[in-house]
């Protein structure tokens, strides 16, 4: 009785958190949210959040547009100060482990043209000026995005950053620190600044 009671006040503090932030929110069975769970969301909603059965989340749902979609498999693990931010789509798959303080990024955020981070700068200065979410009126065609796929039984370590169009193969091990700029076969591990293969994994 007392699990089932645990059950419904996790839930309850889920959809608390995310009402008038995302309009299409699917959480599976046996889900819990660790205290430093947080969503993080542009006033618009159209963005999606799914979670799968019995898996355990601490991290913060980032959305900086109004679209964004991310889904987490079934037990999986995602540790507290991990922020999956998306304008995009992030995909995490099944007894997937991701320990804290890791960056998955579907996006740029900023223009490579000078002038256009200019005007986001000013757009910025305006919405928060007006009382408007200070992304509101950043004009998002100029920044360059791409799904992100964590396959399923990888491990990203603590600090790792996993940036745009990136697939993470399955039971790929991530290294603490590692910035991973282009795909991890499965069964890999990589290290380092670009992420490179330094080893094979028996499956």
């Amino acid at each position: 009785m007392l699990s089932v009671l645990l059950s419904l006040i996790r839930k309850f503090r889920f959809n608390r958190r995310l009402k008038n932030n995302a309009s299409k929110l699917d959480v599976g069975e046996n889900v819990v949210f660790l205290p430093s769970f947080n969503v993080i969301a542009n006033a618009h909603r159209e963005q999606c959040i799914h979670i799968g059965n019995d898996s355990v989340i601490g991290c913060n749902f980032v959305f900086e547009s109004i679209f964004g979609d991310i889904s987490v498999g079934n037990r999986t693990y995602i540790g507290g100060g991990t922020n999956l931010i998306s304008i995009n789509s992030i995909y995490i798959g099944d007894d997937v482990t991701i320990a804290w303080g890791v960056y998955v990024y579907d996006h740029n955020s900023h223009s490579l043209n000078w002038m256009d981070r200019v005007i986001d700068i000013r757009n910025v200065r305006a919405d928060f000026n007006n009382g408007r979410c200070f992304l509101d009126s950043k004009d998002w065609s100029t920044v360059k995005s791409a799904p992100i796929k964590i396959c399923d039984k990888a491990w990203i370590g603590f600090n790792a950053i996993i940036l745009k169009g990136v697939t993470i193969g399955e039971g790929a091990i991530v290294g603490a620190g590692a910035v991973v700029t282009h795909d991890v076969p499965p069964w890999t591990i990589v290290a380092g600044n670009p992420a490179v293969v330094k080893g094979y994994i028996e499956h």
